[in-house]
């Protein structure tokens, strides 16, 4: 039979088209693997007409929202580079770009300045350093701010004065203390992060600011902690002095002061105990360090709110309001007609004045007087002062005069709902700014943030009394709490509840285990579920009683990240404290013999201590979107719970 006959053919034979479809599948196969591993070449001249462009012949067509803060510096290094690209390999990062990164932010962190980030660029690059660069454009962008932040490091740290002799050694980051200029500090961490952190040349991608600072993330929702001087106290004896413990081994002495500009420090440790135990005591995990005394005015008052109720209303009968159109974002050394208009706002609002100008005539350049003025705009609005304007602050800035007017009007009513003297010693939380302070005699002796109720678990106005302080408190699970969380998390996990130090309590107060029978019994109503006092207890190691109908407390939290950031709204109710054992002392200060020492003593182990007070502290949980502080200055925060009826003032 013959194959080419069609007349004769019977079946066509599939083997050939498997053999070509076989082929063609590995062809395409290691065509895929091959440009794969093939690296794009970025062309030796093609950055060149960009960096000519934007560093000589047209300066103002440089195309970032950050601006060049050394231009002169990084045009010469480049002039005798002839135009290259100093920081990319290829279309990636180099490893020396890598680490300057790594340094600059190193140098950033716990710095108080927002200034440093601008310098180095770190929000640019934050924003920017997610992908590969695709286009040459950017990578010429990306390569002149490192250079330009490379300088003004260089500046920062003062490398010129660095002799041989007294350079630092490795792993010494400079870093900007405040009102002390830049000093010299031990970056413990920067050995095992350079073993561990990836190259540039393959991980550009990979580039994460968060994991350059420490162990713990970072990111835009977080406002900086800048308390760094506890963890660095051992590598800086300079400034020991700040945190050193004063014993008072006087053994007719109950407390020893210390007066600075005006407050106490109080560091009595404890007159009985060894110093060694004290010591020990002082360093311990359960400590917020020495009670440094606060002496600042207190304000709040209702006639400040009137004067500048009528300062608003001039304002908008005037007709000089105009808000900000959208626009870009903007920030220092941007040059936009906005910024005019922007500048015009913070005149009217007072927190512009002439005066804080730093030369230069054009009206459309972001200064850094400018700069200044939106970071106190955004203090007193409760904003993340990073002197950027972004959606946030231009919305705050776009609040109209009259819809200002009127919350500062409600507010009046509910200052006037208060007691016109609030006492000479209370304790005031303001749920929308998220703070408490402690007074005495209208002077501020202790503030600090706090976290309140979510929307749905809305935190209420109370004025009510501290009663007592409880430490290591036991927590008795609500009905809606336990019903909803706590009884399924019981079900499927008993024994890891247990050792959180959950029981179901009986009618005569028992301790039971989280047996299937008694978690149905308090399922049921008939048991109590109640979390005994330690480490593990959601109320943390200190609660202050404040009786109300509400069941809410003052109380410590194992929660501590929460404090850092911006909007802190994320409890059942209560009021979770920053820094409860600073405001038990000094509220039983008065009791006699407490001190850091003592309180550190009562806040370990498991043993529940309850201490009333003698005299009781009034306490006033109030709303307040709109105030006047002890320095005169008007404050806004945003209606979280959205009582003032104004969609404008609302998240």
């Amino acid at each position: 039979m013959s194959y080419f006959n069609p007349e004769q053919r019977k079946r066509k034979s599939l083997l050939p088209l498997l053999v070509l479809g076989s082929l063609c599948v590995s062809i395409l196969y290691y065509a895929f693997s091959a440009n794969q591993k093939t690296v794009p070449v970025l062309p030796e001249n093609a950055v060149r007409p960009h960096l000519v462009h934007w560093l000589e012949e047209n300066p103002d067509a440089w195309p970032a929202q950050d601006p060049i803060f050394n231009p002169a510096a990084v045009r010469r290094i480049y002039q005798r580079t002839n135009y290259r690209l100093l920081w990319f390999d290829n279309y990636n990062l180099s490893d020396s770009a890598n680490d300057l990164l790594k340094q600059l932010t190193a140098a950033s962190s716990g710095n108080p300045s927002s200034m440093v980030d601008y310098r180095y660029h770190l929000g640019y690059f934050d924003r920017t350093l997610r992908d590969t660069p695709q286009r040459l454009q950017m990578a010429a962008v990306l390569d002149i701010l490192l250079t330009d932040a490379f300088v003004s490091y260089a500046q920062d740290t003062q490398l010129d004065r660095i002799t041989p002799k007294s350079r630092p050694r490795r792993g010494i980051t400079p870093v900007l203390r405040e009102h002390q200029g830049f000093r010299m500090v031990a970056f413990g961490n920067a050995p095992q992060q350079a073993s561990n952190e990836p190259s540039g040349r393959k991980y550009f991608r990979g580039y994460d600011r968060a994991r350059m600072i420490g162990s713990k993330p970072r990111s835009r929702y977080y406002s900086r902690d800048y308390n760094t001087d506890n963890q660095r106290s051992s590598s800086r004896p300079s400034d020991t002095r700040r945190y050193r413990t004063r014993y008072n081994t006087s053994s007719d002495s109950g407390s020893s002061g210390t007066t600075r500009g005006g407050s106490r420090v109080y560091y009595n440790q404890g007159r009985n105990s060894h110093p060694q135990e004290r010591t020990r005591a002082a360093r311990s995990e359960n400590s917020e360090g020495p009670y440094f005394e606060e002496n600042t005015p207190y304000g709040s008052d209702v006639y400040a709110l009137r004067n500048e109720l009528e300062r608003l209303r001039r304002i908008s009968d005037s007709g000089r309001w105009r808000p900000i159109p959208p626009g870009p974002v903007m920030t220092m050394g941007a040059r936009h007609p906005h910024v005019a208009r922007l500048r015009e706002l913070l005149t009217l609002y007072g927190d512009y004045q002439s005066r804080y100008s730093y030369g230069g005539g054009d009206p459309n350049r972001f200064d850094r007087g400018l700069h200044e003025a939106l970071l106190r705009f955004q203090k007193r609005h409760g904003l993340k002062p990073d002197g950027i304007v972004g959606r946030g602050t231009r919305k705050r800035l776009n609040l109209s005069p009259s819809a200002r007017a009127k919350i500062v009007e409600m507010n009046i009513l509910r200052r006037e709902e208060l007691p016109a003297s609030l006492g000479d010693r209370f304790i005031q939380v303001n749920i929308p700014a998220y703070r408490l302070q402690y007074v005495e005699n209208n002077r501020v002796k202790l503030a600090m943030n706090v976290v309140v109720g979510k929307k749905k678990h809305a935190t209420p106005e109370i004025t009510t009394r501290v009663s007592k302080v409880v430490f290591n408190p036991t927590w008795t699970v609500p009905r809606s709490i336990l019903v909803n969380e706590i009884l399924p998390k019981a079900r499927k996990n008993p024994a890891g509840m247990e050792n959180m130090g959950y029981r179901v309590v009986n009618g005569r107060g028992e301790h039971l285990p989280l047996t299937a029978s008694n978690l149905s019994a308090a399922g049921a109503g008939s048991f109590l579920m109640r979390q005994m006092g330690g480490e593990e207890n959601i109320l943390g190691r200190v609660k202050f009683e404040i009786p109300n109908k509400h069941d809410i407390y003052l109380h410590d939290t194992r929660a501590r990240t929460l404090f850092s950031l911006t909007d802190r709204d994320y409890s059942h109710g209560c009021i979770r404290l920053e820094k409860p054992r600073h405001l038990a002392e000094a509220l039983l200060r008065p009791q006699g013999d407490w001190d850091q020492w003592r309180i550190d003593q009562l806040t370990v182990g498991e043993k529940t201590t309850e201490v009333d007070l003698v005299r009781l502290v009034k306490v006033y949980i109030t709303y307040w979107t709109a105030w006047v502080d002890g320095k005169g200055r008007l404050n806004f925060r945003p209606d979280i719970y959205r009582k003032d009826g104004l969609s404008d003032n609302q998240f």
